[in-house]
């Protein structure tokens, strides 16, 4: 109980919980965030094939971490926050095309498909039309396209053209080449992870307020009276 509300003290009033070590906790604040949507963004990848319910669902964490962790780190100073917004969407962007790419990369094959199947629906974001087509290739495998160039309105059954998928199927095909590597992949979310967790013992950087005998709070040094 009393954990809780802790917790809920520090999310009501921002900068009101202050750790005995703000550095170490803000960094590793800061380094939970990060690796939470880079977790969340590696199983977009490794869910290609589930239902658009289960990856929505993968949204949570997302919000999450925009919302608890500049009031938990008792974010003031408008870099900071600006710092880690920038950060959450770069993760957000890289880590999912990133990750499928470097597994493509690494052991994708290129293959002819058909199109069996083409779905239209619709973005809950932009409200615009989106499109998915399943696939088969010349060995009886089938895979999903979304937001492939090769995918949309003009798209009918019975079309073909080549395609890069992995022969595990652990990432969604591909109508490109791969960009990325694993090891640029790691270069760029390791450096996001490391600016993320250097502003989080930035922001938590305070000093704790001292207490009197009577237990009243004091005034910190250039606080005004």
């Amino acid at each position: 109980m009393a954990t809780g509300r802790r917790l809920w003290t520090a999310l009501s009033e921002p900068g009101s919980w202050t750790p005995r070590r703000t550095r170490p906790v803000g960094a590793l604040l800061g380094l939970g965030g990060g690796l939470l949507v880079t977790g969340s963004g590696v199983l977009t990848d490794l869910l290609h094939n589930a239902p658009s319910l289960y990856l929505l669902s993968l949204g949570v964490p997302l919000a999450v971490v925009l919302l608890g962790l500049p009031l938990l780190l008792g974010v003031s100073r408008k870099r900071h926050l600006a710092g880690l917004l920038l950060l959450v969407v770069f993760l957000l962007v890289m880590v999912p095309y990133g990750f499928r790419s470097a597994v493509l990369d690494l052991r994708g094959e290129h293959v002819r498909a058909t199109v069996t199947e083409v779905r239209q629906g619709r973005d809950g974001r932009t409200g615009g039309a989106t499109y998915t087509c399943e696939v088969l290739d010349e060995r009886g495998r089938s895979s999903w396209l979304r937001g492939s160039e090769r995918c949309g309105r003009g798209t009918r059954p019975g079309d073909r053209y080549e395609i890069l998928r992995d022969p595990e199927d652990l990432v969604g095909a591909s109508t490109s080449d791969p960009l990325i590597s694993f090891p640029v992949l790691v270069a760029y979310v390791c450096g996001a992870l490391l600016l993320m967790a250097v502003i989080g013992a930035q922001a938590m950087d305070r000093q704790p307020a001292r207490r009197t005998p009577r237990g009243m709070s004091r005034n910190r040094p250039g606080d005004p009276d």
